[in-house]
């Protein structure tokens, strides 16, 4: 998607205008990282069968750099160190993991991340009450954010 800005030039008067950032199309919900120019933007935290809920997000590189999901997600080659914080019901919800102890989430993040680059990534947690409408939502290295939680 074309992402530099356009210049408008009409009867002597210039305007600057950006156009809108692919990644940045459906985001509910935005963290910035520690890192300059990474974020994560969650496109979707809804509830799911068998009373659990499944977040799709992005992991963004708008730094000029090469960056290393692996490290961005906490030194793990999945997602699993994600979590959710039902603050009003005091309650920390951790990635569901199967029998074998592997988390129900993105894995292999074994790739770096080019400049200008996204990855689409998701994780599966128990479901917070009926009544919990949004969550905090607590990724590895960035800054936490609260995001709603659909039906």
């Amino acid at each position: 998607m074309f992402r530099q800005p356009i210049l408008l030039a009409a009867a002597g008067i210039s305007v600057v205008l950006s156009a809108p950032s692919a990644f940045s199309q459906n985001a509910i919900a935005t963290a910035d990282g520690e890192s300059a120019g990474t974020r994560i933007e969650i496109t979707e935290l809804s509830r799911s069968s068998g009373g659990t809920v499944t977040m799709k997000f992005r992991l963004v590189n708008d730094s000029g750099e090469n960056a290393s999901p692996y490290e961005l997600m906490g030194n793990y080659y999945h997602v699993g160190a994600v979590h959710l914080i039902d603050a009003s019901g005091k309650k920390k919800y951790l990635v569901i993991t199967d029998s074998g102890g592997t988390c129900v989430c993105s894995n292999n993040l074994t790739t770096k991340l080019e400049p200008g680059k996204s990855i689409n990534l998701w994780a599966r947690f128990p479901a917070p009450p009926a009544e919990v409408k949004e969550v905090s939502v607590i990724f590895p290295h960035f800054i936490p954010t609260d995001a709603p939680i659909s039906e």
